[in-house]
């Protein structure tokens, strides 16, 4: 009977066991498989023949058919129930995972008749946790590295994240802070309790006042140091308990850089200030100007006004406003280059200030044309230049009626002279009278030769009184031969009385300079005196002296004077030039630092230079006049034929 029904129990389970939804398969004793249920084939598109016996390992993923087969083969043995997971290939070609569950069916001896399992679709939950796990590691690599530290607490205020940054930071190991809480952990001592309180207002009430904002606070390391964090705080998830995530930074050296900054730009303000110096920043395109503080004082501004070209030019004093116009222009036209130039201010008390303006012209990122500059309040220097300028004009005349006593005979000789030739021509001109006839004829003649040595005493004395007069600078063009030509004429009778021979070499068309007549003729003077005083003790050579004039390369006219004296010591070439230095017995050792400041304020220079033979030449260079820089080089130089004065010399 029993046989009987075995066949229809058996239609009965089978077809019961196809209607189920899973996948399920049983397997004989030995593990191989003897039954696929309909929903296992049409997963697979394996018919029952094409599955049975050991043809069912084709539909698993190669990866895990190894694993797959071990651990059956293991659960056989162990005759005890068992799972294992693996990727199993459906009709179309795509794998999914399954969890397959086997349990053993015994006898009444125990033994095992029958091996029953199913195949479970876990593909979906496989897939989510591999995602869980890719979301994990993206969030362990942001945390490990990320540069600002992050650390997460949760409602209780304890640490569930601490990553490496903070661990580098703060100095604690993530595993001995984990369970801590926060304020233990970061916040100073100090402001523990205000931390704690904040905390559980926040749960209390929910007014967030520092989420998703970027804060400043103090931090303290695990040494116990304290330093400056910026924090940014948010909260995770937005439903259920809370827990939050701190974005931290040490901010520590961009503080020091912030702290370096503010002091600088201290130093900056008190260095502008007492240095009476500002800055200006000008973009044309504009005309929007921004003023430094001092800048505002020194043109006696409303700090913070807005500052305009009209306003600055209404400070400027009217004669200079050409000038302020003429730069404003070169500016706007300019790509690039320097200004530097000087106007004055007209303050609204009357006074007077003078500004120095260096600037230089550039573009900024955008290509846009800003000029930078800085203005000095030059005002004090430029008195006291004016003070300095007169009392180097007092020395300077000092110097000259010092040089009178020298002199005496040499002027006397020159007046004396014209004198004797008025007094022998009246005589002459009353003998010539008196005579019968009278030779009017000849009267006519030493009446006109008397005439003559008048105007040159008189000439004599006109030069004399410039020379020896106090007066202010006059600058002007000067003919630096004839200025020479004049010095030399009066110093002709100290020169004879010393046997110096003077050969002057006055080059044609010598171009004008601008300076003052009377100084210049002054440094010529000196000169002349210290090259017959250098030859006075010669006796083994003849004691020539060279006065040269000529025009340099850059456009600077040279005067040389050049004697063969006994020379100067090459150790002491620059200090002939120190006020009071001197060589001789009976100088002053002012004569060669007058001259020098003379010609250092025409804007020239004075030199000493020992000779390829014996003696000394010294010499001055300064500009020459613009009108003669503009008129072009002049004909090469030459050397002029021997003087009145030169024969005069050579015959004494």
């Amino acid at each position: 009977m029993t046989s009987k029904k075995g066949p229809r129990v058996q239609d009965e389970l089978s077809r019961v066991v196809n209607a189920l939804p899973g996948l399920v398969w049983s397997a004989l004793p030995d593990g191989s498989i003897d039954f696929l249920n309909q929903r296992w084939c049409e997963f697979t598109g394996l018919g029952v023949g094409e599955a049975s016996g050991t043809r069912w390992q084709s539909a698993i993923h190669p990866e895990d058919l190894p694993h797959l087969l071990d651990r059956w083969r293991s659960i056989v043995v162990s005759g005890a129930p068992g799972e294992v997971e693996a990727r199993l290939r459906r009709f179309d070609g795509e794998y999914r995972w399954f969890l397959s569950r086997a349990d053993p069916l015994r006898d009444e001896s125990g033994a095992i008749v029958k091996w029953y399992g199913t195949n479970t679709d876990i593909d979906d939950r496989k897939r989510a946790e591999q995602e869980l796990r890719r979301s994990e590691a993206r969030k362990t690599a942001i945390l490990d590295s990320a540069l600002d530290c992050i650390v997460t607490i949760d409602h209780e205020g304890r640490i569930t994240e601490f990553n490496p940054a903070a661990e580098r930071t703060f100095g604690h190991r993530r595993d001995a802070v984990l369970g801590r809480h926060l304020a233990d952990v970061i916040i100073p001592p100090s402001l523990r309790d205000m931390h704690r309180l904040g905390f559980a207002r926040y749960l209390a009430t929910g007014e967030a006042r520092v989420l998703g904002r970027r804060l400043e606070m103090t931090a303290v390391r695990a040494n116990g140091n304290e330093f400056p964090v910026e924090l940014t705080i948010s909260r995770i998830p937005i439903d259920g308990p809370p827990s939050f995530t701190g974005y931290l930074r040490d901010i520590t050296e961009r503080k020091q850089a912030d702290e370096e900054l503010r002091r600088s730009e201290a130093f900056l303000a008190e260095g502008q200030r007492l240095n009476l110096t500002g800055s200006f920043l000008w973009r044309p395109d504009t005309d929007e100007i921004v003023f430094s503080e001092q800048l505002y004082r020194i043109h006696e501004f409303q700090r913070g006004a807005p500052v305009t070209l009209e306003l600055i030019a209404a400070r400027i004093h009217p004669e200079d406003l050409a000038l302020l116009s003429e730069k404003i222009a070169q500016a706007r036209a300019a790509t690039s280059g320097e200004l530097n130039y000087e106007v004055r201010l007209r303050m609204s008390d009357g006074s007077v200030k003078y500004l120095r303006t260096i600037a230089h012209i550039a573009r900024d990122r955008d290509g846009r044309q800003e000029i930078i500059g800085a203005v000095q309040d030059v005002t004090e220097r430029r008195h006291a230049e004016e003070t300095l300028n007169k009392l180097r004009s007092e020395l300077a005349h000092m110097a000259r009626v010092t040089s009178l006593g020298a002199l005496t005979a040499s002027i006397a000789h020159e007046v004396n002279q014209p004198l004797s030739g008025i007094v022998t021509n009246a005589s002459t001109c009353l003998r010539m009278l008196s005579a019968d006839p009278p030779n009017v004829a000849g009267a006519i003649e030493t009446a006109r030769r008397t005439i003559r040595d008048g105007n040159r005493a008189s000439d004599v004395i006109a030069r004399l009184r410039a020379l020896f007069s106090k007066k202010e600078a006059a600058t002007g063009p000067v003919d630096l031969n004839e200025a020479t030509q004049e010095v030399i004429a009066l110093s002709l009778s100290d020169l004879q009385r010393n046997r110096v021979v003077l050969r002057s070499e006055l080059a044609a068309d010598l171009p004008p300079v601008t300076g003052d007549r009377v100084q210049l003729q002054q440094v010529i003077l000196n000169l002349l005196r210290n090259a017959s005083d250098a030859m006075s003790g010669i006796e083994d050579r003849p004691r020539q002296l060279v006065v040269r004039t000529e025009q340099e390369e850059d456009g600077s006219v040279r005067l040389t004077v050049q004697d063969a004296g006994i020379g100067i010591d090459p150790q002491h070439l620059e200090r002939v030039f120190d006020p009071f230095y001197t060589s001789k017995s009976s100088g002053m050792g002012m004569g060669l630092s007058v001259s020098r400041s003379i010609i250092e304020n025409h804007h020239g220079r004075l030199w000493v230079a020992p000779n390829d033979g014996p003696g000394t030449a010294v010499s001055f260079s300064i500009p020459c006049a613009p009108e003669a820089a503009t008129a072009g080089r002049p004909t090469p130089l030459q050397t002029s034929a021997p003087t009145d004065t030169q024969n005069e010399m050579r015959n004494p």
